[in-house]
């Protein structure tokens, strides 16, 4: 039996519109990217590196609500407030010591190698090209990071320095700096971008057979923002303790205070004898 999905086009634009969830497409590899917080002079800086793992695993998004449940006259219950929690993203990725992970600028090469081996039998000389390129490209880079790697494991042999840190320490000690700070990411997911996301925990683990993998398990929680709306209040119907406090002074007459008595003198005007 046919069905027709274009119904459901309407509903799922209208999903993302009020959940302000920003889709991704699968070719895109954003990762986590720290959000720079804005200036004084409200001048958003330039955001940190991404944070990319080389290979990813489980990833789970929770979504959960506070249902109310209030109890009448005859012994049932009624649900009548709904309250949406923030959004827990769960992820899961390794960082090896020996990886297959492209570097940044050696990406768009990669792209073309891709795309070309899928035309191998149209174009077979521009194909062998592309990956011919692409692989000298990827060699004279590792050469070149293996020679600052060999310089700064020379010069911190002559210092006595721990300067040389392996890739897997780089990202525990970024995930842990940008924890105490306390900053924002953007997290990718299969189905979508969540922004405004804190660390809400971290656990890196390396296994007992290995030292040269560590296992990441990161939570994120996105964070939601009170809004303060400045509004005019000839314009606006005040009720409640905020009409009190708006109301103006009232003329209630004049009176005479009682004037104040011990407690002695209280005690003999109400009970005579006692004292």
């Amino acid at each position: 039996m046919a069905i027709n999905l274009s119904a459901l086009a309407p509903a799922t634009t209208a999903a993302n519109a009020l959940s302000n969830l920003i889709l991704v497409t699968p070719q895109e590899r954003l990762g986590y990217q720290p959000q720079s917080p804005p200036t004084k002079d409200g001048v958003v800086p330039q955001n940190p590196p991404t944070l990319v793992f080389n290979y990813e695993g489980e990833q789970v998004v929770s979504l959960e609500s506070d249902i109310t449940d209030h109890y009448i006259e005859d012994n049932t219950a009624i649900q009548d407030q709904i309250a949406l929690k923030p959004e827990i993203i769960q992820t899961h990725g390794y960082i090896g010591e020996l990886n297959d992970v492209v570097p940044a600028a050696l990406r768009p090469l990669k792209i073309a190698a891709d795309k070309l081996t899928v035309l191998t039998a149209f174009t077979p000389q521009l194909t062998e090209t592309a990956l011919i390129a692409y692989q000298q490209a990827t060699f004279l880079y590792s050469v070149g990071a293996q020679a600052v790697n060999a310089g700064v494991s020379a010069w911190s042999s002559l210092t006595g320095s721990s300067a040389v840190q392996t890739k897997q320490a780089r990202m525990f000690q970024q995930f842990y700096g940008y924890w105490q700070k306390r900053t924002l990411f953007t997290v990718q997911t299969p189905w979508g971008l969540f922004q405004d996301c804190a660390i809400m925990g971290l656990r890196a683990v390396q296994d007992a057979e290995s030292r040269v993998i560590t296992d990441f398990e990161v939570r994120f929680k996105k964070l939601r923002f009170a809004k303060t709306t400045t509004v005019s209040a000839q314009t606006t119907t005040l009720e409640g303790r905020a009409a009190a406090q708006d109301s103006g002074l009232v003329d209630l007459g004049s009176s005479t205070p009682r004037p104040s008595i011990t407690v002695a003198e209280g005690l003999s005007q109400n009970f005579p004898g006692v004292v």
